[in-house]
């Protein structure tokens, strides 16, 4: 049960800070745009994560592999939904030489994106979400129960979008399906990124991002910072790369993200 927690806490943090815009890929930090009324994205992304974590004389390496697919649209002017279908493969040891693997389809997600305002050329944006419960609960792939968030965006371009700063502040409620009073139900998210366009196509990205933490025995926030590249091969292909450190001990050690982008 410990272990299937552990996962799942995981899993929840992981949907808790991801998140994708027209910005993309590898940042985890959203952008206010919405793709054009009749456009589709295809976002196939991935990642691999390794973590080292000491607690009471007992060390625990935990090496993860995620993939994801993603498709967005545009519904009407300034308004876009989405849905995510996350794959994980966990597999978690410790000195003792005891291994357990976790591995297959996770909870999908459902947002909506609408661009409501901007005010002295920050655009604004609001993006719902709804987490299905479509993943195993008793391999600890679900947490076996609907959850709801909400994100608000702020999106700032300069030298018309050579140069741009994002903001998201988010908040989910999460019903857990066995709730013994060991996880947070309330969780909110933060995070700032910046790109910057340093040749035809190619950007430089830097993320950095705060949670609450799911788990009730640590107050410690799970901080992390990213940076990487995304390149704009032409219409109807993006590629990008990055790599994702833990800042703080609840957060991962090391990720590296990698994935590519569809435009239709």
């Amino acid at each position: 049960m410990k272990k299937m927690h552990a996962t799942t806490l995981a899993l929840c943090f992981a949907l808790t800070t991801a998140g994708t815009a027209l910005a993309g890929p590898p940042l985890a930090t959203d952008d206010a745009g919405t793709v054009d009324v009749g456009k589709v994205e295809i976002e196939l992304n991935g990642s691999y994560g390794y973590d080292k974590h000491t607690a009471d004389g007992s060390t625990t390496k935990t090496n993860t592999v995620d993939g994801e697919v993603k498709i967005t649209t545009g519904l009407y002017k300034d308004l876009g939904i989405s849905l995510a279908i996350p794959y994980l493969f966990n597999e978690r040891s410790n000195v003792d030489g005891d291994v357990s693997n976790v591995d297959g389809f996770g909870d999908m997600t459902l947002e909506m994106k609408y661009r409501f305002a901007e005010l002295g050329g920050v655009a604004l944006a609001i993006k719902p979400s709804v987490i299905m419960p479509t993943g195993k609960y008793s391999a600890g792939l679900s947490e076996g129960r609907w959850q709801f968030g909400s994100t608000l965006i702020a999106t700032k371009e300069f030298a018309d979008g050579a140069y741009a700063l994002h903001a998201n502040l988010g908040y989910e409620y999460h019903h857990y399906r066995e709730d013994d009073g060991s996880q947070r139900r309330n969780l909110w998210s933060g995070s700032i990124a910046g790109e910057a366009e340093v040749a035809k196509g190619l950007f430089a990205v830097a993320d950095f991002g705060l949670a609450t933490n799911p788990d009730k025995t640590s107050n410690e926030l799970p901080v992390y910072a990213l940076t990487g590249l995304r390149y704009e091969i032409n219409d109807h292909l993006d590629v990008d790369a990055g790599i994702k450190f833990g800042l703080t001990k609840p957060e991962t050690d090391l990720t590296a993200v990698y994935g590519l982008v569809l435009k239709f």
